[in-house]
C-alpha cells in the first residue's frame, strides 16, 4: 500500500496542494493518508478528492479567510515567525496586541465546514488520520475517521491545528493543541497499518519530526527547494509561489529532474555534453584562457578540455569527477540565474539553453564595447562567483556550431 504523509506548517500548506497536482498528473493514487495541522486539512480535501476546491481555496487566499486580525498584528507574528526562541517576547508582545485572548480563526473554522463533506470523507474505502493533543487529559491523539464521533469531525480536525497563540474552542469540555507538538509528521500512523512506501510531503515548518528507521518501509520525502515563507503568511503572492514550488519539487523528485535552482527534463548523455563542449571556436577558447588565467600553449581540444571545463566546474563547486552533462546544466543554470529568467518552470535543457543564448547575444549587443583583454585585467580583482559568470558570458554570448537537443 502506498500513504502519504502532508507536515503540519500554517500558510506553508499551500506546498501540499502544488504537489498534489504533480501527483495527479503522474496518476498516482494513494491507499492512506496522514496529516497534522493544515496537513489534516488538506488530506480532508485530498480524500474527499476535492482538487478543484482545495486550488481555489489556496490560491486566492488572504489572512482575513484564516483569522480575525489587522494588519498590525500580522506583522507582529510575521516579524518573529513563532519560533521558540521568540516566545518571551512574542508573548509579550501578544498580551499587549490582542490582549491575552488569542487571535480569533473563527474564519478558518467557517472555511472548514462549509468544505468538509464528512459523509464522502467517511465512506472513502481510504485511510485518513491526523495528530493533535489533548491538554486536558496530557496526552496525544492519534485519530484515524472512525475514531471521530460522527458529526465532530470539523472540531476535531481543527483541534489538530490549534496554535497556543489561536483562541481555541473546547470539545466537549476538552482543551486541544497543535498536533505539531507531539508528531509533526505522522508517518508512523500508516507504518502500524501495514504501509510499507510513504510519499512525504514537507513544508520544514516548526514541530516535532519523528524519525522512522524500519528496514522494510520506504520513505520518498518531497522537500521545499526554497524557504516558504512564515507560518501565518496568508497572501495570495506567498501562497501562489508555493504552490508552484509544490508542484515543481514534487515533478523532479519523482521524474528525476535536474538542476539545483531550475527544473530540468533532460535526457542527453555525456557524449552529447562534450560535443557542445567541443563545438566552441577558437576565439571563444582563446577568451576563456585569458579570463582564467590559464596558459594558452595547449592544442585547443586539450586545453579545453583538460583545463578550461575542469576550471569552470571547480568555481561552480562541481567534482572534477562529476559527468559532463552535469557540468553543461549547472553552467546553464547560473547564467539562467544571472539573467533572471523565470525558475518556477520545467524547462528541457535545449529551452533553457536557448532563452540563456538569447538573452546573453543581447546584452552583447546593447554593449558593444565590451573589450575582453580589458576584461582580463580587472579580474585578478574579482570573486569567484564573478569570474564564474563571465566565462560563461563568452561561451554564452557566441553562438557556436553544436547546441544541445538537435
Amino acid at each position: 500500500m502506498l500513504g502519504l504523509t502532508l507536515e503540519g506548517g500554517g500558510a506553508k500548506g499551500a506546498y501540499h496542494i502544488g504537489a498534489w497536482r504533480a501527483f495527479r498528473e503522474l496518476g498516482i493514487e494513494f491507499d492512506g493518508i496522514t496529516g497534522t495541522s493544515v496537513g489534516a486539512l488538506n488530506g480532508a480535501l485530498m480524500i474527499q478528492d476535492d482538487f478543484d476546491t482545495a486550488w481555489d481555496i489556496w490560491y486566492n487566499i488572504n489572512p482575513g479567510d484564516v483569522m480575525k486580525v489587522d494588519e498590525k498584528t500580522i506583522e507582529l507574528i510575521g516579524e518573529y515567525q513563532i519560533t521558540t526562541e521568540h516566545l518571551n517576547i512574542l508573548y509579550d508582545e501578544f498580551k499587549r496586541v490582542i490582549k491575552g485572548s488569542g487571535i480569533d480563526i473563527t474564519p478558518l473554522e467557517l472555511m472548514i465546514k462549509r468544505n468538509l463533506k464528512e459523509d464522502k470523507l467517511r465512506s472513502s474505502k481510504k485511510d485518513f488520520g491526523f495528530v493533535t493533543v489533548c491538554l486536558t487529559d496530557r496526552k496525544p491523539l492519534e485519530i484515524f475517521k472512525e475514531d471521530v464521533p460522527y458529526g465532530k469531525m470539523a472540531e476535531y480536525l481543527m483541534a489538530s491545528a490549534n496554535l497556543p497563540i489561536f483562541k481555541g474552542k473546547k470539545i466537549e469540555g476538552k482543551s486541544f493543541l497543535d498536533g505539531g507538538f507531539y508528531d509533526n509528521l505522522p508517518m508512523e500512523m500508516l507504518y502500524r497499518r501495514g504501509y510499507k512506501k510513504i510519499i512525504a510531503v514537507r513544508v520544514m515548518a516548526m514541530g516535532r519530526v519523528r524519525r522512522l528507521k524500519y528496514d522494510d518501509l520506504e520513505i520518498i520525502n518531497i522537500i521545499p527547494n526554497r524557504k516558504l515563507g512564515l507560518m501565518l503568511e496568508f497572501t495570495k503572492e506567498r501562497s501562489r509561489t508555493n504552490m508552484a514550488l509544490g508542484y515543481l519539487d514534487t515533478m523532479k523528485t519523482l521524474k528525476n529532474l535536474k538542476g539545483n535552482d531550475y527544473y530540468i527534463d533532460y535526457d542527453f548523455q555525456d557524449d552529447e555534453a562534450i560535443e557542445f563542449f567541443k563545438s566552441f571556436n577558437t576565439k571563444t577558447i582563446t577568451n576563456l584562457a585569458k579570463i582564467l588565467k590559464l596558459n594558452n600553449q595547449k592544442t585547443k581540444e586539450a586545453l579545453l578540455m583538460e583545463d578550461i571545463i575542469p576550471r569552470i566546474a571547480k568555481l561552480m563547486n562541481i567534482k572534477k569527477e562529476n559527468a559532463y552533462s552535469e557540468i553543461l546544466v549547472g553552467m546553464v543554470e547560473h547564467m539562467a540565474a544571472y539573467k533572471n529568467i523565470d525558475p518556477l518552470k520545467i524547462y528541457t535543457i535545449k529551452d533553457l539553453l536557448g532563452q540563456v543564448y538569447h538573452e546573453a547575444t543581447n546584452d552583447l549587443q546593447e554593449n558593444e564595447r565590451k573589450d575582453y583583454e580589458v576584461i582580463e585585467e580587472i579580474f585578478i580583482r574579482l570573486n569567484k562567483e564573478k569570474l564564474l559568470t563571465e566565462a560563461l558570458k563568452v561561451i554564452f554570448t557566441t553562438r557556436n556550431a553544436y547546441t544541445v537537443g538537435n
